[in-house]
């Protein structure tokens, strides 16, 4: 939900991290005659990974873990048993692993792409293993008693830290969720070394929650492999995937489909008066149980920190506590951790429902140097505990705040009053009435220009907002910025349907991008009249629809909403700029390029095009170390495109009438409102309207499937060519004959494309004409002889491409 601020008009505004280091592992539970206390236990057994477990002498063992094939021969020295488990070993002398890439061609694309290879695979000299999962059963048949060496206890030591470090999962304490909640199968993670290769892990988690929480891969991915770039303080996913038997069966579930619990409501109070060292937040959760027997729950917080500078473990929020009532919870929280995990009293059955209260504090506000008095949390998304993906939910704040500054966050401010126990502090409360997945705040010194948004249907009128701050802070015209929320949110509701919150607004940050959060832009000073700005807060605006009230199913889906807001910021400047048309066409052009532009890579420029990345569909997975700038190319650029072919294939042919286009958008918004939708989702109610229209009945066609499976699941990018003749009739009309020529697509590859006749007198004249393989031919007839004959004049159809000749 974030688009960068283009640089022609940004006023540069410098972001400073600061942030003073916080360091401790989280203290232990006090006694309890309950579980909460012997999960707890649980954990820290397996986290003390002693290697006392007993050895193991191997020669040539295999060990199949899904697609992934090991062979060691060596030895083997095994974690001592927890509660009558083994949960780990290192392994020290030969092996090799091998993973079969699976039948999808964008992992063979990206395998060959990150590592030159037709399959992951390597040999190493030392692996660090940890399950939950029948591991030990197969490789600990030869154990007998011994001793381990130095060398592997800090192969061990430094393996669970460094797992944390550079992932921001806590692999002991889904190790303990795992057994403490009975799963099955459970987790297995690999740690290897020493081979052609260098470091690299096989994370295999048959419930998504590492893939989900750390790798942001919760389209039902089991599997990752992926190796740290240090320079780059992330992770290189060299392969994902689903289990062989997902594949087997063609259908894998959604990762929230193996959510624990579904949180319905925050009750969220924030400590913001001490801006300069910390934060402090207590929030009330209340859940309800999704599944049976649940002793361990685990919560995102801060996962999106980064490890530059060390973020993660200087400004993470730490727990302090945790509580159901007035029963003190056991929890866990360790230094670089993105979460944290809370220890039920007791084994909880599906549907129950609950309240948890967890206390947190941290240096988790940022301020920037180049305007001083304005604060924002690290992260936008991530300052608030969550379990699951986009889990919607009501929210109730209270911030208690410097009595100078004012708060604005999402939904309607209930009250802003001195602090009774503060003379120096104020109060101030906002609530959310609907259920939304994402919050965020901004504390300055807030000047609030107001006005009404009068609905053009009658609607009621609902209050508008910019949080400005003083001219001596930084000079924005107000009016302006009101005045394009104003009519943005009045265009979009008319076009994609209800807007459903109770108040809309933005407040200033001082960054070069702009995010859209459910009922408040946040937003830098985007204040002068040109078609960049238009479309910069339309953008933002659209996200209303395409990602606040229909959110994306998964990553794979996010282009359902940046793509969509990208397409809306263009049909709005069309109608709002003053040279409509032309800035149009010129930012269409600007996306078209886009897609040939090359990878950028961690050591520079790479071959190719952007667009042959991937297709849309994989979302951002398209960024890698070799593939930067894909997400931004695919995901906004490409799938505005696409969603712009679809308001073509939409429309009429020779009228231009897209209401058809319009009444699909918002019958999508409709069936998924305060929902997550996917691109199956999107197709079926495109489908629906697509087979009524006119541009279906001139071709036959039933449904839009071919065109998804080109333009979403693909990478072809055609290039087209119309060549004509005239043949003049004698009752003064004209037969043009011609072909379509069309390449670098296969054989199969269909689209219908426009053609645009002009004559004298400025009259014009539309049709269609369709491109099938190599070669289409066409005949039409015409009135009279045309001035000039188009191939897409206006860049309806993505094409590398197109050109148009006489014969």
């Amino acid at each position: 939900m974030t688009r960068p601020f283009r640089a022609s008009f940004v006023r540069l505004l410098m972001l400073v991290v600061l942030g003073v280091a916080v360091s401790g592992h989280a203290p232990a539970a006090s006694p309890q005659a309950d579980e909460s206390a012997a999960g707890k236990a649980v954990y820290d057994g397996i986290r003390a990974f002693g290697l006392t477990g007993g050895v193991a002498e191997v020669a040539g063992l295999s060990l199949v873990r899904d697609r992934v094939e090991m062979t060691f021969t060596g030895t083997f020295y095994f974690a001592a048993p927890v509660n009558g488990r083994v949960t780990g070993a290192v392994f020290m002398g030969q092996g090799m692993m091998k993973a079969a890439v699976p039948p999808v061609e964008f992992e063979r694309e990206h395998v060959r792409r990150m590592l030159g290879a037709d399959a992951v695979d390597s040999d190493f000299r030392t692996a660090v293993l940890r399950w939950s999962d029948d591991t030990f059963d197969v490789i600990g048949k030869a154990k007998t008693d011994g001793a381990s060496t130095p060398q592997a206890q800090r192969l061990a030591a430094d393996g669970e830290t460094r797992f944390t470090t550079e992932t921001g999962a806590n692999l002991s304490a889904r190790l303990a969720a795992s057994i403490l909640n009975n799963e099955t199968p459970g987790v297995f993670v690999g740690q290897f070394d020493g081979g052609r290769r260098d470091r690299f892990t096989v994370l295999l988690d048959h419930q998504n929650r590492i893939p989900l929480a750390n790798f942001r891969l919760n389209g039902g991915e089991k599997g990752v492999i992926y190796s740290y770039q240090s320079a780059l303080y992330a992770n290189d996913v060299w392969m994902a995937f689903y289990s062989t038997d997902d594949y087997a069966r063609r259908a894998a579930v959604y990762s929230d489909t193996n959510d624990l619990v579904d949180v319905s409501h925050y009750r969220l109070d924030l400590d913001v008066r001490d801006l300069d060292s910390k934060m402090g937040l207590v929030a009330r959760m209340d859940l309800q149980s999704r599944v049976a027997g649940v002793r361990a729950v685990p919560f995102n917080i801060g996962e999106s920190l980064s490890g530059y500078q060390s973020a993660r473990l200087r400004n993470q929020l730490r727990m302090k506590k945790a509580r159901q009532g007035d029963r003190e919870l056991a929890w866990v929280q360790e230094d670089w951790e993105g979460g944290f995990t809370v220890f039920l009293p007791s084994a909880v059955p599906a549907g129950e429902r609950l309240t948890i209260e967890v206390e947190l504090e941290g240096d988790f506000i940022r301020g920037v140097d180049v305007v001083p008095e304005c604060f924002y949390p690290f992260s936008n998304e991530t300052w608030f505990p969550r379990h699951g993906y986009l889990d919607r939910a009501t929210f109730d704040t209270t911030f208690r705040h410097r009595r100078r500054d004012r708060i604005a966050s999402i939904g309607v401010r209930l009250s802003e009053a001195p602090d009774p126990d503060d003379k120096d502090a104020f109060i101030t409360r906002y609530r959310m009435a609907q259920p939304v997945a994402l919050s965020v705040f901004a504390i300055g010194p807030f000047e609030r220009k107001t006005q009404s948004i009068q609905w053009d249907n009658g609607d009621p009128p609902i209050p508008l907002e910019f949080n400005s701050v003083p001219s001596r802070v930084f000079p924005i015209k107000e009016d302006f910025i009101l005045a394009e929320l104003d009519n943005s949110v009045r265009y979009f509701k008319a076009m994609f349907g209800k807007y459903p919150y109770e108040g809309f607004g933005a407040a200033f940050h001082p960054y070069g991008f702009g995010q859209g959060f459910p009922s408040m832009l946040m937003i830098p000073p985007t204040d002068r009249a040109e078609k960049y700005t238009y479309a910069f807060i339309a953008h933002e605006t659209a996200h209303q629809w395409w990602g606040n009230i229909v959110a994306w199913r998964s990553y794979r889906d996010q282009w359902l909403s940046e793509g969509f807001a990208e397409y809306s910021g263009l049909l709005y400047t069309g109608k709002r700029d003053k040279n409509g048309a032309r800035s149009t066409a010129e930012m269409i052009k600007e996306l078209r390029d886009s897609l040939r532009d090359p990878p950028r890579t961690s050591v520079g420029v790479a071959r190719g095009r952007l667009n042959d990345i991937g297709p849309i569909i994989q979302g951002h997975r398209l960024n890698s170390s070799k593939s930067y700038g894909a997400y931004q190319a695919l995901i906004y650029n490409k799938g505005a495109l696409v969603l712009r072919m679809l308001h073509f294939l939409l429309s009429h042919p020779t009228t231009g009438d897209d209401s058809a286009f319009t009444a699909m958008m918002t019958d999508f918004v409709e069936k998924y409102r305060n929902g997550a939708a996917s691109t199956d989702n999107f197709r079926e109610v495109a489908n629906a309207h697509f087979a009524r229209s006119p541009m279906a009945q001139r071709y036959g066609l039933p449904h839009l499937d071919w065109f998804f499976q080109q333009w979403i699941y693909r990478t072809d990018l055609p290039s087209y060519q119309l060549d004509y003749a005239f043949k003049d009739q004698p009752d003064g009309s004209v037969i043009i004959t011609g072909t379509v020529k069309q390449e670098n697509v296969p054989e199969d590859f269909f689209m219908p494309l426009p053609i645009v006749f002009s004559f004298d007198g400025n009259r014009e004249a539309r049709t269609t004409v369709k491109a099938l393989g190599p070669s289409t031919p066409f005949e039409l007839k015409l009135p009279g002889r045309p001035r000039r004959v188009e191939l897409d004049p206006h860049s309806w159809v993505l094409s590398e491409r197109t050109t148009t000749r006489a014969r």
